[in-house]
């Protein structure tokens, strides 16, 4: 038996790597409105954020800010959303709205909890008991979960909401 030397390697960590390794913002993501997909890559951009301090450790003072902003830009940002698809009739809306809420609900749950750590706690990088872990997930859930499926699914209502209003202007 020949002797081979092996060499170890160890498996890439999530907590290792960029959220921009793991999820790539482009036009893949548009949905051809330009305020909404501006709306989504600032949440995503936010979100790489609160990833990258995830990854290096935070102060749950820290941690509570950014998860009340991210609160902050989300509500802003269904309220916009919905208003647009229910003026364009769009007739999954009560289920869009359904899955907002959900999110709204587990996020406000979160910012609940880290309303009960101290200030000066520390959440350990890349921990998957770090407070951060959870804010982490639902940013992953966000961009891959809900834009690419939810919210795909009304770029063809909302391109044909577009194209019948530039029918309608042209022949005024």
């Amino acid at each position: 038996m020949s002797s081979t030397k092996h060499e170890s390697s160890s498996p890439t960590r999530m907590q290792d790597q960029s959220v921009k390794h793991l999820i790539q913002w482009g036009d893949h993501l548009s949905v051809g409105n330009p305020e909404i997909d501006a709306q989504h890559k600032e949440i995503y951009e936010f979100g790489a954020e609160i990833y990258e301090s995830w990854r290096h450790g935070v102060r749950i003072g820290e941690l509570r800010l950014s998860a009340d902003r991210l609160l902050k830009l989300l509500r802003t940002h269904f309220l916009y959303e919905e208003r647009l698809l229910a003026g364009i009739g769009y007739r999954d809306i009560k289920q869009h709205v359904a899955e907002h809420r959900s999110m709204l609900k587990e996020l406000q749950d979160m910012c609940k909890h880290f309303e009960t750590l101290s200030d000066d706690d520390d959440s350990p990088g890349g921990s998957v008991l770090s407070p951060n872990w959870s804010v982490m997930q639902f940013i992953l859930t966000f961009a891959l979960g809900h834009v690419m499926t939810s919210d795909m699914s009304y770029v063809q209502p909302l391109q044909a909401s577009r194209n019948s209003e530039q029918g309608t202007a042209g022949s005024v």
